[in-house]
This record gives C-alpha cells, sequence and structure tokens, in this order.
C-alpha cells in the first residue's frame, strides 16, 4: 500500500500545480485516475475477497462541455472521418459533441446554424458549404459569446470582421498543384508525349477548399502548354454524379490521358468507371484527401498519388480549440489562422498514411 501512495504522490507532483491543462498532463491525469480507482478497488478487495470477486472498473468521464459540428454533408467520406474523430476526441475530454449534416445543401446547412443559434453551447465548430452563406447565425452565435471556429472552408470573405476564433485551414493550392503535376508527369513519361487530354473534376464551386485546388490546377496548367483540358465539370463531392459525368466522358472522349479530382472519393468513382472501361492503363488518376481508400489505391498502383487534406487533425484541432477556450479562456492565445499540413501520398508514403488515417490520427 505505501509503494502504491507513493506512486500516486509522484503523479500528483507530475501534473505541476497551477499549471495549464495539455495534451501530457490530460493523459497523466487519466491515468492518475485509473492508479486511484485500481488502489480503491484493491482495498475493498482485501474485505471481500472471502464472499465475492471484485472486478476492476475504469472510471468513465461525464460529459461537461457541449459543442455542436456543423457538417457539410456527413454521407462524404472526408467529413464522415472528422467527425468520428471529433466524437472520439470529444469522449476522451469530456464534450457532448452534437453533430449537424447539413446533407450537401446550403439550405440545409442553414437551417441547421440557424437551430444551433437558438441553442447554449460552450463553443461551434463549423465546416461550411459555401462562402459568405451563414453570416447571419454566426454572427448570432458570436454575439452571445459562443466561440465558432471555421474549418478547411472559409465562412465568409473576411473572417476577421465576421469575429471567428480561428481558421484551419489546408493550403488546397498547394495540393492541387502537387497532384496535377504528378498525374501529368506520369501521362508525359506513358505517352513519350508532351501533348494529351486532361480532365479536371471539380468540387462545389462556391466551396474555397475546391477554388484553391482549382487555382493550383490551372498554375500547373499553365506550364504545360501541350496538355488539353477538355473538361471541367463540377462533380460537387457527388458519387453519383461523378460516375455519370466519367461515363459520358469516355464515350465522348476516347484519348484522356491524365484526370486530376478534387477529392478522393470522386477519383475512386471515375476509377470504378475507367476499369470497368478497360482504360486504366491509359488515363492516369489523382486526387485529393489520403483516405484510406485511396491511398490503398495508391499501394496498389491503381491511382498515381492523392494529398493528406488532415481531416483528423482538422476536427480534432477545433475540438482542442474550443476546449481551451471553454476550460482556460485563452482567447488571446489562439491563433485566428492555424494552416493543417498534409503530404504527398505516393507508393512510398502510402502505407504510413493509410495507417494513421485507419487510427484516425490524420
Amino acid at each position: 500500500m505505501e509503494e502504491e501512495i507513493a506512486l500516486i504522490n509522484r503523479a500528483v507532483q507530475s501534473l505541476g500545480e497551477g499549471r495549464r491543462m495539455d495534451r501530457r498532463s490530460f493523459v497523466r491525469g487519466f491515468a492518475l485516475c485509473g492508479l486511484m480507482a485500481n488502489l480503491l478497488l484493491s482495498g475493498c478487495e482485501a474485505q471481500q475477497r472471502s464472499t465475492q470477486q471484485v472486478e476492476t472498473i475504469w472510471p468513465t468521464p461525464t460529459p461537461r462541455l457541449r459543442a455542436a459540428f456543423s457538417h457539410l454533408g456527413l454521407n462524404t467520406a472526408w467529413v464522415h472521418r472528422g467527425s468520428e474523430t471529433a466524437k472520439f476526441m470529444g469522449r476522451l475530454l469530456q464534450i457532448d459533441v452534437v453533430s449537424y449534416d447539413g446533407e450537401l445543401s446550403v439550405d440545409k446547412q442553414r437551417r441547421d446554424l440557424e437551430e444551433i443559434a437558438e441553442q447554449q453551447w460552450d463553443f461551434v465548430a463549423i465546416h461550411p458549404l459555401a462562402v459568405n452563406a451563414y453570416v447571419e447565425p454566426v454572427r448570432q452565435l458570436i454575439s452571445r459569446g459562443i466561440p465558432v471556429i471555421d474549418m478547411d472552408t472559409r465562412l465568409a470573405d473576411d473572417l476577421d470582421s465576421l469575429g471567428v476564433v480561428s481558421f484551419l485551414e489546408p493550403d488546397n493550392v498547394w495540393m492541387g498543384e502537387q497532384v496535377t503535376t504528378a498525374v501529368i508527369e506520369a501521362a508525359r513519361r506513358a505517352a513519350q508525349s508532351d501533348s494529351f487530354e486532361i480532365v479536371h473534376t471539380q468540387g462545389v464551386l462556391t466551396h474555397t477548399g475546391a477554388q484553391g485546388r482549382a487555382q493550383g490546377f490551372h498554375n500547373v496548367i499553365e506550364r504545360y502548354p501541350g496538355v488539353k483540358v477538355i473538361d471541367e465539370t463540377p462533380g460537387d463531392w457527388d458519387v453519383g454524379k461523378t460516375t455519370w459525368i466519367w461515363e459520358d466522358l469516355l464515350e465522348r472522349h476516347p484519348n484522356i490521358r491524365a484526370a486530376f479530382f478534387h477529392n478522393d472519393e470522386m477519383a475512386l468513382a471515375a476509377l470504378r468507371v475507367i476499369t470497368k472501361a478497360q482504360k486504366q492503363r491509359q488515363i492516369f488518376v489523382g486526387g485529393v484527401d489520403g483516405l484510406v481508400d485511396a491511398c490503398a489505391a495508391v499501394m496498389r498502383g491503381e491511382m498515381v498519388g492523392t494529398v493528406i487534406n488532415p481531416t483528423g487533425r482538422i476536427h480534432s484541432g477545433a475540438l482542442w480549440i474550443g476546449y481551451f477556450l471553454a476550460t482556460k479562456g485563452e482567447r488571446a492565445n489562439v491563433p485566428n489562422f492555424i494552416r493543417m499540413d498534409g503530404g504527398v501520398v505516393n507508393k512510398e508514403t502510402a502505407p504510413g498514411y493509410l495507417w494513421q488515417g485507419e487510427h484516425l490520427l490524420i
């Protein structure tokens, strides 16, 4: 017993008196709770050993904070994975995370945010489908002192005037440039030519992430005058619509050599159409997001590459910001912009990124 008490004393000291609650101290705190629970149970066990066997019981946190997450569409894999990460982290941090599904509809997401604005929250995180579409409900939240965190896509052109706490964004232009370059270079090597056709399948055009990826695509195209862009129809993050677009494209343009997609789900949908048409060795495909299925496709050589748009980091990052604001009031210490970085997924890096994705780490 004396050894256990001494261990508890050392654990308490390691937390540090008066320190801010960071990730490391949070983990230590949970370890301490487990140790104390086991110590208490072992004391009870000595008295009850003759009549019954005592089970080890781990403490389960009761939610004490409440957060709303407004998602643009939970039927998309990137958003769904981010939502699962937020809920998982919420359980660890004792935050009741309530998810709202915008269903890829600006009107539906606006109604969600109007409903959210009428309730009490410790903080609200929003992944908007369109820029400048939800200014009024966001202003209502902020006027009531509820922190609002913007994820992945700009809520408004001027976030500072709107009063958003922080904007967590990947470098969409860079991602578009990296993947477009990769598919063009792969097509050049295979065709042994600088002149060929490429398709640019875009996301929702009101989405600032899609706008950045399109800019990245065109930045690269300007460096390859022989590459002809034959189609830029938006797939709108919709697998069914993308499938239809590509079935039509392959009938009208049998000589396509390369394709860049604004997300991996659309890339994988088109890849199924391309494979069915037996053109998988002709058309080189690249996407964005670094989803688990896309990483696996890169490993198999079915996709040239993708790039990590770290949904896990973005959603858990929003949760951490809200947690610190709600518990410490550290609003002044939160930067108004946080770049959420990611790497290029190729055959060398795909296994590592796939493993991280499976475990909600990116």
